[in-house]
């Protein structure tokens, strides 16, 4: 991109009373660091293509295909430039919303094709629509997803690898070599327990760890400065940077749309 170009961001809605947030990618060319995020994440695209890595593995969802990525997956992500419009909606839908509206998420990650579901995402203005149209994509991601063949998974020790992982970095390591130590394994096998099954590095991981409590800490009411600080970034410049990479939208917009 131009020098001069601003950076590519996208639309962020939080939907409060139900816990709800909406996020319209438009940028083609927008990409996203490795990532994760703590809510089930349910979304179509409506225009355009993808190229994705999703806990580990190639994605290429396009136009007409509905996308479903469990909490804690980490994930990347681009918006294809080819010269054609690009519309991605997704919805971050927590667990406590599935069950208030008796639905069962799908059994894991996955992609299923539904046109006429996906291009319904791109008219979603409305809080009883959006809520209308996750009844119906989470039903139809469910169904497609259950007759998905899966491959293997991880063995019984990586799993504890991931759980020990998971549970170090909540507790706010934020040193690689300590998170070997915790996991009762080298940097080495960390490394590679974490790229085969989520496809980032432990210093991505603890990365992205950092900026979800940044957002925490800013739904705290925390200023922008103290959170950059607080989370280990240079200043705010590089906090605000690295916030719009991982998420699509900048601290900014997240606390916008909260108000």
């Amino acid at each position: 991109m131009p020098e001069h170009a601003p950076p590519a961001r996208s639309t962020v809605r939080r939907l409060q009373l139900v816990d709800l947030e909406q996020v319209r990618h438009t940028q083609a060319g927008q990409e996203w660091v490795p990532h994760w995020h703590e809510d089930w994440s349910f979304g179509a695209v409506v225009q355009g293509r993808c190229r994705c890595s999703v806990g580990g593995q190639r994605w290429q969802p396009g136009a007409g295909d509905l996308i479903a990525i469990a909490p804690g997956t980490v994930h990347t992500g681009v918006l294809e430039a080819t010269g054609a419009p690009v519309l991605v909606v997704m919805f971050y839908v927590p667990g406590r919303w599935l069950r208030r509206a008796g639905l069962v998420p799908p059994a894991a990650s996955g992609l299923v094709p539904a046109p006429e579901l996906a291009a319904r995402a791109a008219a979603l203005d409305t809080l009883d629509a959006v809520q209308a149209w996750l009844h119906a994509a989470v039903a139809e991601l469910g169904a497609g997803l259950a007759a998905a063949e899966t491959g293997p998974g991880p063995t019984a020790a990586e799993h504890q690898v991931l759980a020990g992982l998971r549970a170090a970095v909540t507790a706010g390591e934020t040193r690689v070599a300590a998170l070997a130590q915790r996991c009762g394994i080298g940097r080495r096998r960390l490394h590679q327990v974490l790229v085969r099954w989520t496809g980032t590095s432990p210093s991505d991981y603890l990365r992205q760890a950092r900026l979800h409590q940044a957002r925490q800490r800013l739904d705290a009411g925390e200023s922008l400065a103290d959170v950059a600080a607080a989370c280990g970034f240079a200043d705010q410049a590089h906090f605000t940077r690295w916030f719009r990479r991982a998420f699509g939208y900048t601290p900014g917009d997240w606390l916008q749309a909260g108000r």
